[in-house]
């Protein structure tokens, strides 16, 4: 085998042997191309910056309005609860007001009543003295003369009262119905007056 024998005999020139005392050989590296620094999106950066701007606002004006929500709910039924007393209040004194008010006019008509029973029982017998009395005296003058004529003048319900306690002797009677309270009996030139009337005014004022 001619060829592999040649091929051993032949020096080997790839591979060079480093002297004693030389350095070594450095091999300068190659530069490395510089990777290009990507730019910032202006454009993106301030949508996103804008979107977390309003997120934010949103939420704080979520939290504000629910805020007010609530500090209106609560003034709403502070109001209502002040309203509530106070109506309370309001009502309880219009009450005992009327209360008070029925009470004084229920006194009052009372009073007023008994007044008017008590007038009316007094009148009663204020009138049937005034009449026994005058009675008496018309008996006395018809019995002094037969002949007397006696002038009656008043209320006709009075007078029947009259006539009645007379008797046969009211024949000697002449009645002129008039308004009023009292009769007036003119005997002669003698004028008698039952004065019912200044009685019962004297009576009201008393009593009222």
């Amino acid at each position: 085998m001619a060829s592999a024998a040649l091929f051993d005999l032949l020096p080997d020139f790839g591979a060079r042997t480093q002297r004693a005392g030389q350095p070594p050989l450095t091999t300068k590296a190659e530069p490395r191309p510089e990777t290009p620094v990507p730019q910032a999106d202006i454009g993106a950066l301030i949508a996103e910056a804008v979107i977390d701007a309003e997120a934010a606002l949103e939420a704080r004006l979520a939290i504000a309005h629910q805020a007010a929500l609530e500090a209106q709910n609560q003034a709403n039924a502070d109001e209502a609860k002040a309203f509530l007393e106070s109506f309370g209040s309001d009502v309880g004194l219009a009450v005992a007001a009327r209360i008070d008010a029925m009470e004084a006019k229920v006194s009052d008509l009372v009073g007023a009543t008994v007044a008017r029973i008590i007038g009316g029982i007094v009148s009663d017998e204020l009138q049937k003295r005034s009449l026994e009395a005058l009675a008496g005296t018309i008996r006395e003058a018809v019995g002094d003369s037969e002949a007397v004529r006696i002038a009656v003048r008043g209320p006709l319900s009075v007078f029947e009262t009259l006539k009645a306690s007379l008797g046969p002797r009211a024949a000697n009677l002449d009645f002129v119905e008039a308004p009023g309270f009292d009769l007036t009996v003119a005997i002669d030139e003698a004028v008698f007056e039952t004065r019912i009337a200044e009685w019962s005014s004297a009576l009201s004022e008393a009593l009222s």
